[in-house]
């Protein structure tokens, strides 16, 4: 039997949110990140620090990787940031999942 460890913060208290990692010529990955950012933010329904729902973002000339917070990593908004690499990095291979952690 699989166990599963749910962590459980006190109340008035968040997790610790730690910044993505960012891979590819700074200001592409910039506009990128904003880009995603209002996407993400406005189809979860809420501003979020980066770090509270995108794990990695990883650009080079033929191909775009994102992994998105467990947390967030549900399929409408893995399409909404999909979408919107899509829009942004025409001839890129995008690939948009949930991070395993």
């Amino acid at each position: 039997m699989a166990h599963r460890t749910i962590p459980i913060h006190p109340a008035g208290t968040a997790p610790t949110v730690l910044p993505p990692t960012l891979v590819g010529e700074p200001g592409r990955v910039r506009g990128l990140l904003s880009a995603l950012e209002r996407a993400v933010c406005g189809e979860v329904g809420r501003a979020l620090p980066a770090g509270a729902w995108l794990r990695e973002l990883r650009v080079d000339d033929d191909e775009a990787v994102v992994a998105l917070a467990p947390a967030v990593g549900r399929p409408e908004v893995v399409q909404v940031a999909f979408e919107t690499l899509r829009r942004l990095l025409r001839d890129t291979d995008i690939y948009v999942g949930a991070a395993r952690h």
